[in-house]
């Protein structure tokens, strides 16, 4: 069944969203990341640029401006 599959995508902390274009040497619906994974990407991708509303307060966003304190050790 997985052949007929409109389209396919991975998940992971690693590969993040990433289409799947083909298994086994055989398209995945158009051979080409499909209009699901597209939407799924550019929300994904809009919570670190700022595009995506963080609604679930997922992110901690850290100031590089505020001077870093040495670790003592």
């Amino acid at each position: 069944l997985l052949y007929l599959a409109d389209e396919a995508f991975f998940t992971g902390t690693a590969v993040e969203i990433t289409a799947i274009r083909s298994v086994d040497r055989l398209p995945i619906g158009a051979g080409k990341r499909g209009p699901v994974t597209e939407t799924l990407q550019n929300a994904f991708f809009g919570l670190f640029s700022g595009k995506t509303p963080d609604q679930w307060g997922w992110l901690d966003y850290v100031d590089m401006s505020a001077p870093r304190v040495a670790a003592s050790g």
